[in-house]
């Protein structure tokens, strides 16, 4: 790769995360734990552009019911890392306290990163909607 090529990937790369960045403004500056969405009277998080994702108390406690013990641990929302880099549409999760939760959600075994296809997210839409947010992933972008 010549140097002109080097520095136009580098430009194309400094303004694709910019880019990034605004697609994910909706992704939350914090996530909370499932146990204190359960306190709130109307469980929300705030999110990078100034607005609130709400969760349904239901799927609150669908989540807390299925991972009974280990649902102190559990970070929502929960991210579905979408990877173009990928040849069809998938979504990777990498939180072992996640994917307990989405394999019991959609009857899938466990694996770790677990990969979710459309047939599996149209479920998790279906049961759970409010638990989980997309995430458009940058390290296709470092990847080279």
């Amino acid at each position: 790769m010549s140097s002109k090529e080097y520095k136009e990937d580098q430009l194309i790369n400094y303004f694709l995360k910019g880019e990034l960045r605004v697609i994910n403004s909706s992704l939350p500056r914090r996530r909370k734990t499932l146990e204190e969405l359960l306190k709130e009277e109307y469980p929300y998080v705030l999110t990078r552009d100034g607005g609130a994702h709400m969760f349904r108390r239901s799927e609150l406690e669908l989540a807390k019911e299925l991972l009974q013990e280990k649902a102190s641990q559990l970070l929502l929302p929960i991210y579905l890392e979408l990877r173009p880099d990928l040849s069809e549409t998938v979504a990777v999760v990498d939180d072992p306290i996640a994917i307990e939760l989405i394999s019991k959600l959609v009857k899938i075994e466990r694996a770790k990163p677990l990969y979710l296809y459309p047939i599996h997210l149209s479920e998790l839409r279906r049961r759970a909607s409010t638990l989980f947010l997309y995430l458009i992933s940058p390290k296709t972008l470092t990847s080279r």
